[in-house]
Parts: C-alpha cells; sequence; structure tokens
C-alpha cells in the first residue's frame, strides 16, 4: 500500500464521520483517549542483527534499544489539556570482525542511557455525540540532544527507528522540534472504535543543517468485548517531506484492557515496518518492536 493512498484515505474517513455522527453529545466513554487526566508509561523494545560471511570473513552487528516515556495528560478547562512527555533511552550496537587468513578476531560496542527531548504542548478535545470525538493542538520539544558523543550516537542508532519514524521528536538530536496534531476517534459500530490522527514535525536546526518536515498519519480499528478485554490493527505511515524516498508504512496488531470506569488500563503490540528501509520487519536487520504500555485514567 502507498503511504501516501493511506494517508488520503485516513483524511477522507475522517472527514466522513465528522459529517455523518455528529450529534448532541453525551458523557465520556472510556474509549475516548483525547479527553480526561490520565498518566502513562511506554516502553518500546527493538533487537536486530545482521552477519556477512565471505570466504574466510565474517561480520556481524547487532543493536538494541529499550525507549521509556512517561505520557501525561491532564484536563485544564472543560475542553482543554495540557500533554507532557518525558523520553528515556538505552542502547547498545556491537559489533565483531574475524578474519582467519589475516588473523584479525575484533569486537567492539558503543551506547549508553540518555534523557530524550521533554515535550510539553496542548490540545482541544471534544465530543461531538455519544460516537464521535474530535481533538487538535500543538507542542513543542526542548531540544536537549544537542552534541551527542559516540556513546549517544549508538543509543540513537538503536532506539531511534523503533516506532518506523513516527513520534521522531522524542529523539532527533541538534533539532528543535514543533508539532502540530488532530484526530477523529469515533465508535462505528457495537464495541468497534475507529481512530484517526494526524500530525506534522517541524524539526529546527541548532546550527547549520537542514530543516526537517514530517508528515504522520495513524489509523486503527480497535474491537472492544463485553468486558475490559480488546484487540485491533494500526496502520500508520511516516513521511519525511523534505528527502526524497523517505516514506515508512507500519502495522500493528495489539490487545488491550481497558475498563469502563476510571482505573488501569494497558496495551500490547507488535509494530512491524512494511516497505523499505526497516522492513519488512520480520526479516533480518528489520524493525519489529514490541509495544507496551501501561496507565492510570483518572
Amino acid at each position: 500500500m502507498n503511504a501516501k493512498l493511506l494517508l488520503s484515505s485516513a483524511l477522507l474517513l475522517s472527514l466522513w464521520l465528522t459529517a455523518s455522527l455528529a450529534a448532541p453529545a453525551e458523557k465520556k466513554s472510556s474509549w475516548v483517549k483525547s479527553q480526561g487526566s490520565r498518566a502513562e508509561l511506554q516502553l518500546d523494545v527493538l533487537s536486530k542483527s545482521a552477519d556477512w560471511s565471505m570466504d574466510d570473513v565474517d561480520a556481524e552487528v547487532s543493536t538494541f534499544g529499550l525507549t521509556f516515556a512517561l505520557v501525561g495528560q491532564l484536563q485544564w478547562r472543560d475542553r482543554l489539556l495540557l500533554d507532557v512527555e518525558l523520553p528515556l533511552a538505552y542502547g547498545s550496537v556491537s559489533t565483531s570482525f574475524r578474519a582467519d587468513r589475516l588473523g584479525v578476531d575484533e569486537s567492539s560496542s558503543a551506547g549508553s542511557l540518555l534523557f530524550g527531548n521533554p515535550t510539553i504542548g496542548a490540545h482541544y478535545a471534544r465530543a461531538l455525540s455519544r460516537k464521535l470525538a474530535v481533538f487538535g493542538g500543538g507542542a513543542l520539544s526542548i531540544p536537549v540532544l544537542t552534541d551527542p558523543n559516540a556513546d549517544a550516537r549508538a543509543t540513537l542508532q538503536a532506539t531511534a527507528p523503533a516506532r518506523a519514524y513516527y513520534d521522531l521528536h522524542r529523539l532527533i538530536p541538534e533539532r528543535f522540534p514543533l508539532k502540530v496534531r488532530g484526530g477523529v476517534e469515533a465508535e462505528v459500530a457495537t464495541r468497534l472504535v475507529y481512530r484517526a490522527d494526524t500530525a506534522v514535525m517541524l524539526a529546527l536546526p541548532l546550527s547549520g543543517g537542514s530543516v526537517d518536515l514530517v508528515l504522520e498519519q495513524g489509523s486503527e480499528l480497535e474491537m472492544r468485548g463485553k468486558g475490559a478485554l480488546g484487540g485491533g490493527l494500526r496502520l500508520q505511515a511516516a513521511l519525511t517531506l523534505t528527502r526524497e524516498d523517505m516514506a515508512q508504512l507500519a502495522l500493528e496488531p495489539f490487545v488491550t484492557y481497558t475498563p469502563e470506569k476510571p482505573g488501569f488500563y494497558g496495551r500490547a503490540g507488535l509494530l512491524v515496518a512494511l516497505d523499505s528501509p526497516l522492513g519488512f520487519g520480520l526479516a533480518e536487520d528489520k524493525v519489529a518492536t514490541l509495544r507496551l504500555a501501561v496507565g492510570h485514567r483518572f
């Protein structure tokens, strides 16, 4: 599937839902994520390796990355909410090279624990009916990754691709990220929820370099059971508009635990990159990320 086609289809579907489901609003439902206060811990785990062999020469590169993010959403006014993200990453890159004929057997590793770019923002969220909610807002990230050393760059190499170029503002180095976003959430059938989110990130260079402009679009369907359990699929695209051929698609099957009343909730998914350069995600040295999230609504 073409990334631009996905983006266009999702936007058209969102507009159609907004027009067809709008009606007098009622109380908030548990499937509406853009409203209410919540605190959430997100964890992404990405491990991959590649090896090459030719004659008596063997080489291997392995990367392992853990990305943590504390995400908060605080209802400040009736329809205005404050947003915050505090990312933390640990990654390592290990390499080995062996050539028996040359008598060479070397290995090295690099990596570290580092703080990502903290993000603060706000968004407006409104329920147009008991089956449809919309939201829109913006955010800015504080650039703390201003001069990464070799270990920090190894960590970024291991962790930055984990979301298939989505949410790059968290770990993009030497840039000042600004982001605007919006979307819809709708119960399109009994216990079947559709969500669409679109964002534009502008990453301004701190000293030299070029501006990065990234368009993100995600669409997901979640089937919720009569209890708290559910599951679904998310399809997303990230388009780097300032570079050629930088479109990345990814698919995430997931399961959820979401009680109707405020309290703890959770989500687990496997994000698989579908096309180059990061996919196909289940192949060697490609991106298939285990994504976990636990949170509390209040």
